[in-house]
C-alpha cells in the first residue's frame, strides 16, 4: 500500500503519541526489562484507540494484530528467512487476509535485548517490489531506558526513510 504524505504523517504522529503514553503509564515494563511483547501489547492497546479516531478509523476492514504470522492463507515469510512457523511482526495495521491495505508494520526491541533481524524484516515488509506485503510504512522502535533515549527508524519502499 502506498501512503500519501498526510497518511504517513498521521501514522508517525500516532506512533510518537502512543510511545509517550507507554513511557508515562507503563514505564515499569521498561524498568523491569520485560519482554518486548509485553511493551508491544500495551502499545497496541493505545495505538488502537488513536487509530480509531484517525482517518484510518473509518475503514472497517483495517485491523491491528499482534504477532500475526499469516500471509493470506499461508505463513508470512520472505527471502532470507526460512522459518517453519513464519515471520511474526510485532504489530501491524492491515486488512486481515488480504495484502491490499497493509498500512504499517512495527517492530520493537528493548535496549536490553540483542539487535535481531528486525530492520531486515522491515525492509522486506515495506519493499513494494519484493514479497507480497507492501506495507506503506515500517517502524523500528528501539526502546530506551528513558523516552528521550528511544530511537525510531522508519522504512518506506524497502529502505530507511530520510528524516
Amino acid at each position: 500500500m502506498t501512503l500519501n504524505e498526510k497518511q504517513t504523517t498521521e501514522i508517525k504522529s500516532a506512533i510518537i503519541s502512543v510511545l509517550e503514553r507507554v513511557y508515562r503509564q507503563d514505564f515499569s515494563l521498561i524498568e523491569r526489562q520485560a519482554h518486548e511483547r509485553s511493551v508491544a501489547f500495551r502499545f497496541g492497546l493505545y495505538f488502537s484507540e488513536i487509530i480509531a479516531q484517525s482517518s484510518f478509523g473509518n475503514d472497517a476492514e483495517l485491523t491491528i494484530d499482534f504477532d500475526y504470522n499469516r500471509n493470506l492463507e499461508n505463513v508470512k515469510n520472505m527471502n532470507g528467512f526460512n522459518l517453519k512457523h513464519g515471520i511474526f511482526p510485532d504489530l501491524i495495521l492491515h486488512h486481515r487476509g488480504f495484502n491490499d491495505k497493509n498500512v504499517v508494520v512495527i517492530e520493537f526491541k528493548g535496549y536490553w535485548s540483542g539487535n535481531g533481524r528486525d530492520e531486515e524484516k522491515l525492509s522486506g515488509f515495506t519493499n513494494q517490489y519484493e514479497n507480497d506485503y507492501h506495507y506503506g510504512l515500517g517502524a523500528y522502535i528501539r526502546l530506551g531506558n528513558t523516552l528521550e533515549n528511544c530511537e525510531i527508524i522508519y522504512f518506506k519502499n524497502g529502505i530507511i526513510e530520510n528524516v
